[in-house]
């Protein structure tokens, strides 16, 4: 991609943000409402009737502990949702203007996660009012593996975008598939919780490991990267590579199935 097109990056994503708010006068406040009302039905459904528990050894409230992860993955599955949907979404914009197509998902994905990470900065200062001390010195390492998330997410997002241009039924199994997901990832309860040796088996899903690092990073103040950090920088490396060079691979083809 040319240099001079990466520059319309952060127009298209601004156009992105304009685009999901400029139907609702009150946009910005949903963007902050619409999840807390999420995480209230979550925390009562999981904390109340489930009485499900924080780690052993951590002294937080449970919707304290889901909250600092339950925004991370709204960003990353929604991101991923759109990102997967926008090639279609723009097809004719494809048709008629000149431009590198991976930059319609990756401005539709950035702008997901902009969105997001506003409401989540909301959400982490209402848990400080509210009484959970957050460990605000290993908040840069904090935002250091979430952009390594945001990065795994374009990956997949590109990957996505580019096999539902030829495998329509994607857009109808994906949000089941992103469902799934989300429960067998460590959000809503403790690994510690599940029967036998199943909490071994959640170290496969990569997701589990960003939402662990978040915690530690926030909870109980881990601020250095480490080992596990480096894994995380080399895999979201790894699958943005694999999913721009997927998509560039197919890209030419697009135009006759769309």
């Amino acid at each position: 991609m040319a240099a001079d097109w990466w520059r319309l990056l952060p127009d298209l994503t601004r156009r992105e943000i304009r685009n999901r708010l400029i139907n609702s006068s009150s946009g910005w406040l949903w963007l902050v409402v619409t999840p807390l009302l999420l995480l209230a039905v979550y925390g009562f459904v999981f904390g109340v009737i489930f009485n499900a528990r924080v780690p052993e050894g951590l002294d937080v409230p449970f919707v304290a502990w889901l909250a600092v992860a339950l925004w991370p993955w709204l960003a990353f599955s929604e991101g991923l949702l759109r990102g997967s949907q926008s090639i279609l979404q723009h097809s004719g914009l494809i048709s008629k203007v000149a431009l590198p197509r991976e930059l319609l998902v990756l401005s539709s994905q950035s702008a997901v996660f902009v969105l997001h990470m506003i409401g989540y900065s909301v959400v982490l200062v209402a848990v400080q009012v509210l009484g959970t001390d957050l460990a605000w010195h290993a908040l840069p390492f904090a935002l250091l593996v979430l952009a390594t998330l945001y990065v795994f997410g374009l990956g997949l997002g590109l990957m996505l975008a580019a096999l539902q241009v030829f495998v329509r039924d994607l857009e109808q199994v994906l949000p089941t598939l992103v469902l799934f997901w989300f429960f067998m990832t460590p959000i809503l309860y403790a690994p510690e919780i599940l029967p036998g040796n199943m909490d071994w088996w959640l170290q496969f899903n990569p997701i589990t490991w960003w939402m662990e690092e978040i915690r530690a990073a926030l909870f109980t103040g881990k601020w250095l990267p480490d080992l596990i950090f480096v894994w995380l920088v080399i895999g979201s490396v790894a699958t943005f590579a694999a999913g721009i060079g997927l998509f560039r691979r197919l890209s030419p083809s697009f135009e006759d199935f769309l």
